[in-house]
């Protein structure tokens, strides 16, 4: 009796966040007609909701009303995988002169920077390409902040807030522009000329499989993905993302390690530090389709 009615529980969760979700009630500025009392019990009711099926299928993660929920999945994701203009050769493995092969470590986390927050503007596509870019610069021993704001409103590809993919062109030609030129805006605001181009990538590669984005992070730094992004990604607050759902990819971000014991990415996202784990995820291997479009620059 007691699992009949844990099964019978379980089902009217997820009906209940079914209709939470059509209704739109985690949706933040964009529903200002929203009671700020109901919107809150919204969002705890769905909580509760997705915890009893965690609990079911016994995942490995938590969730909680964070920051993020008060977007739209669009508005915090907004990658198109169609939109990419060009190929990245990828390095073969068994190139990398001086470099570590296929034996890797257990695990590993390369140097990164600071967790950004991209708001309410689909540019987590310039997040990820700046990010991953910046952490390629640790490995040079380079501390650098690079705008985003500068891909949002100088790309001419048309990307923005509307979305966007991989800009990794633009690192190569014209190259960087830094953070303190062009400030983030989260809006779609006019370029900026005039900024210098302080860093210039040598060119771009992939990484397609699990060795060999490994391999990438090791040996040069962070490396760019794609992943797709459901209302229990957005509400992760700790431990291994194991909910893994089919998916167009929607979301860029960056990968900057992994744990082979947990079996799982080290994730850089764009969604501020108090999203996640002070801003990242430990997310399982090929989850949500997460590495797919794998890229990094060589500088």
């Amino acid at each position: 009796m007691k699992k009949l009615a844990l099964v019978l529980f379980v089902v009217a969760a997820v009906i209940m966040v079914s209709s939470i979700q059509a209704r739109d009630t985690r949706l933040g500025d964009v529903n200002r007609n929203v009671d700020p009392v109901e919107k809150r019990e919204a969002f705890r009711t769905q909580i509760e909701a997705m915890r009893a099926e965690i609990a079911a299928n016994g995942y490995t993660f938590t969730v909680d009303v964070n920051p993020a929920m008060q977007y739209t999945i669009d508005q915090l994701c907004n990658f198109k995988p169609e939109l990419q203009e060009e190929f990245y050769p990828e390095e073969p493995i068994s190139e990398v002169e001086g470099k570590p092969g296929p034996t890797l470590p257990a695990s590993y986390i390369a140097a990164y920077t600071g967790i950004r927050n991209q708001g309410s503007c689909g540019s987590c596509w310039a997040f990820s390409t700046a990010g991953m870019f910046e952490s390629i610069l640790l490995k040079q021993g380079i501390n650098a902040d690079l705008s985003e704001q500068w891909l949002v409103s100088c790309n001419t590809n048309g990307w923005g807030c509307i979305g966007g993919n991989f800009a990794n062109s633009y690192y190569l030609n014209p190259g960087a522009v830094l953070e303190q030129c062009f400030p983030y805006k989260a809006t779609d605001a006019p370029c900026k000329t005039g900024c210098p181009y302080v860093y210039v990538a040598s060119s771009s590669k992939s990484a397609s499989s699990t060795t060999a984005i490994k391999t990438a992070i090791m040996n040069y730094g962070g490396v760019s993905c794609s992943v797709y992004v459901s209302s229990y990604f957005q509400a992760y607050t700790g431990g291994v993302f194991n909910y893994c759902t089919n998916g167009q990819a929607n979301h860029a971000v960056v990968l900057v390690g992994w744990d082979d014991a947990k079996g799982a990415w080290r994730m850089k996202n764009s969604w501020g530090n108090s999203w996640g784990e002070s801003g990242m995820m430990w997310i399982k291997y090929g989850c949500c389709g997460i590495g797919g479009g794998g890229n990094y620059l060589i500088y």
